[in-house]
């Protein structure tokens, strides 16, 4: 059994394009509904065959963001000369815009940050 060894907030400030350097009032921050345990990172990921036949490791980020992000602010992005703008996971998710790529990743990567878990029974050194 895992467990999460590290405590991980529903409010965060992501680093993508350079947020964190804006002032406090103009940052991007996305609240989470929950937490997921890390045992759920497997509903998130599948795996795909390439042109030359190899396994690919894909995330399913949409299906991520809209189920865990309850509220985002500050998020406005560009599509087609208008702006966008971007106030939950499920708009988030249906973006389908590239310059978000880095983004998805971000909040993967701190849903389920790697070498985060313990084995029950198990103390970190």
């Amino acid at each position: 059994m895992k467990l999460r060894s590290i405590k991980i907030d529903k409010k965060y400030i992501p680093i993508f394009n350079d947020n964190r350097s804006l002032p406090p009032e103009e940052q991007m921050v996305i609240y989470f509904t929950r937490i997921p345990g890390t045992s759920e990172k497997s509903n998130y990921k599948d795996y795909k065959f390439d042109a030359k036949g190899g396994v690919q490791l894909v995330y399913n980020d949409q299906q991520l963001v809209s189920t865990f992000i309850e509220k985002i602010e500050n998020l406005e992005i560009d599509v087609d000369g208008r702006v966008q703008v971007i106030r939950n996971g499920a708009e988030l998710a249906s973006a389908n815009n590239s310059k978000l790529v880095g983004l998805f990743t971000e909040i993967r990567n701190y849903l389920f940050p790697d070498n985060e878990e313990l084995t029950e029974g198990e103390s970190k050194a």
